[in-house]
């Protein structure tokens, strides 16, 4: 018996998502497929790969020890099919991660690009916190995202995409409508927040922890447009991209304050796994900088 693509891709899905329903979902396959690979293949080691303890497939140290031959066996496998592939022909599952402010702006463009150049590609796109984005990334649960640049990984191959502005906006109540103000303004009122989860919120609090800013509060928010309404009714102040706040500061919702110093750039990047980085996958990540390098949030 030979090991197959087949066994090897059910391998690293079971490795990844934790669980063979999760695998089988993954891959579009019965489950009962995906245990029968899994099963072939420890029969050809001679040893088993996961522990099957109730419904999970947790991985032991047998198959930690053999993951990163087989992701590599399926990345040469890539390289292979891209040189004999052409762009009209490829068919594959793109998994890709964006936040909720990138997705405004760049998934539209991104979807839009990649499926001029790969016609037959299935786009599956997942919104969610940056933090969430990059341990999915890591899991192998999404090829490539579109983040802050706030989390830092090994193994995980990085493109800087474009420097964001965010400017601090209040409710028009709290008169602070064209006054100069400093960063004492964060004593005085509470600073909602996406920051446990946020990259942009990260980075904020990163730069307002340097400038040693005392904060009256943090109001955290898992909500984008949660955190506008509560800006709106009052209760804080709130970071946030032009291309976001602009549409409230015309209909007098929100007005943006005179911050000095204001906040440095937020890098939004492009990252994918080295050890899945397939030729393909390279062609991708060009489109998606492309895309995002040629336009702005705002």
């Amino acid at each position: 018996m030979r090991v197959t693509f087949k066994q090897l891709e059910a391998f690293i899905a079971v490795y990844d998502h934790g669980t063979f329903d999760g695998a089988a979902r993954h891959l579009g396959v019965a489950q009962s497929a995906i245990s029968k690979q899994i099963q072939e293949l420890e029969q050809w080691f001679g040893f088993s790969l996961f522990d099957r303890s109730g419904r999970s497939g947790k991985p032991n140290a047998m198959a930690r020890e053999v993951i990163s031959q087989a992701r590599h066996v399926l990345l040469q496998r890539g390289v292979f099919d891209s040189c004999l592939m052409s762009n009209e022909i490829v068919k594959r599952k793109l998994r890709i991660g964006v936040t909720e402010l990138t997705a405004l702006k760049w998934l539209p463009g991104i979807v839009q690009a990649i499926v001029k150049e790969f016609p037959h590609i299935t786009i599956l796109p997942v919104v969610d916190m940056g933090s969430a984005l990059s341990a999915q990334l890591l899991a192998g649960r999404l090829d490539v995202v579109v983040l802050p640049d706030a989390f830092a990984n090994e193994g995980i191959i990085k493109f800087s995409l474009h420097s964001e502005n965010f400017g601090l906006y209040c409710s028009p109540g709290l008169e602070l409508r064209g006054v100069d103000v400093g960063l004492e303004v964060f004593e005085k009122y509470a600073l909602l927040s996406e920051v446990k989860k946020s990259g942009s919120g990260i980075l904020i609090n990163e730069w307002l922890r340097s400038k040693d800013v005392k904060l009256l509060s943090q109001v955290a928010c898992s909500s984008l447009l949660a955190m506008i309404g509560l800006a709106i009714s009052g209760l804080g102040v709130v970071f946030l991209p032009p291309l976001i706040a602009d549409s409230y500061v015309k209909t007098g919702q929100l007005t943006k304050v005179a911050l000095h110093p204001a906040p440095p750039d937020i890098l939004y990047v492009a990252m994918a796994r080295a050890d899945s980085f397939t030729p393909i996958l390279q062609r991708i990540t060009d489109i998606v900088s492309k895309v995002c390098t040629s336009s702005s949030l705002v």
